[in-house]
């Protein structure tokens, strides 16, 4: 997965927590972050980080992204790796 690929799932990941209200109050209890700074952050490295952790923090709520999403189970976890800047790899 290249870093291009690993933050648009990071965005679809905060899409998805976005369109569920029980989500989208996990993540902010989780990490202090409000609706503006998600909105405001949507693109930086750290909030995509955030989501992804979020999903990751909680089997169901990964198994629901990627039922929704078409991604793999293990995606998510490879697109955490690169955008903390870990290997990129081609798939």
């Amino acid at each position: 997965m290249n870093k291009e690929a690993a933050e648009t799932l990071a965005i679809r990941a905060i899409a998805h927590i976005a369109g569920d209200d029980e989500l989208l109050e996990g993540l902010f209890a989780q990490t202090g972050m409000g609706l503006d700074d998600l909105k405001a952050g949507i693109t930086s490295n750290e909030v995509q980080l955030g989501a992804i952790d979020f999903l990751m923090s909680h089997e169901p709520f990964l198994m629901r992204f990627v039922d929704d999403s078409g991604y793999a189970p293990g995606d998510p976890a490879r697109a955490q790796i690169v955008l903390s800047g870990g290997p990129i790899w081609q798939d």
